[in-house]
């Protein structure tokens, strides 16, 4: 049966994202998550939407001062590509899209958990955590994808290759798994974030509100 607004959100009721000190600013005074081809499409570094990012990089744009994340985990031995894509196909899908790691309000999945504690172990980041019901109302239910994945990484699992292309970013009604088996939450170019996201050092709190007037 296909997933419906209201089970997806009873089951994974928060999303949240993880960024550097760097991003945080920008995204609490607008409260909107922008993909990398939204910030960086059209300026002099838009060279860097173009293969595989090989480091994360610092880069002056119009907006202000942005970080933009690496692309290593995306090892391309390790993929079978699907749907006619070739790799920089699926890296300017990855590009186009904000992601949130699904979750309750004990925490992500444990994927989000594992990239979590990896930028932690590198040095401080900011983590939001959002409602879900909240996040859908403000973005619509029709502007999210979901995945069962973490799609920015191909890591083989018993000697398997991940799949990756189109089809690994689907509607809730094309979703034939459980909505507890979700691990990213997407969206096309943009998400705002509503007012009742917060804010954390750590997954352990204490979580603040991320409204700057708050």
């Amino acid at each position: 049966m296909p997933i419906t607004p209201v089970t997806f959100s009873q089951s994974r009721s928060y999303a949240f994202h993880v960024c550097g000190s760097v991003n945080f600013d920008a995204i609490r005074r607008s409260r909107t998550l922008r993909s990398a081809e939204q910030m960086l499409s059209g300026s002099r570094h838009d060279h860097l939407l173009h293969g595989k990012r090989d480091q994360t990089l610092t880069v002056q744009t119009d907006c202000g001062t942005i970080q933009v994340r690496d692309h290593k985990p995306l090892i391309e031995a390790n993929m079978e590509l699907i749907d006619g894509y070739s790799l920089d196909d699926f890296v300017q899908e990855l590009n186009s899209r904000v992601f949130l790691w699904a979750g309750t309000e004990a925490g992500p999945c444990k994927s989000g958990r594992n990239h979590i504690n990896k930028y932690l172990a590198e040095g401080s980041v900011f983590i939001l955590r959002t409602p879900m019901p909240q996040l859908l109302a403000l973005n619509g239910i029709t502007n999210m994808e979901i995945t069962f994945c973490n799609s920015g990484s191909a890591r083989q699992n018993l000697g398997n290759k991940v799949i990756r292309g189109r089809s690994t970013f689907m509607n809730l009604a094309a979703a034939s798994r459980q909505p507890g088996e979700t691990v990213e939450i997407t969206f096309k170019g943009t998400a705002q974030l509503p007012q009742e996201t917060e804010y954390a050092k750590e997954l352990s709190g204490p979580w603040l509100p991320l409204a700057a007037d708050a």
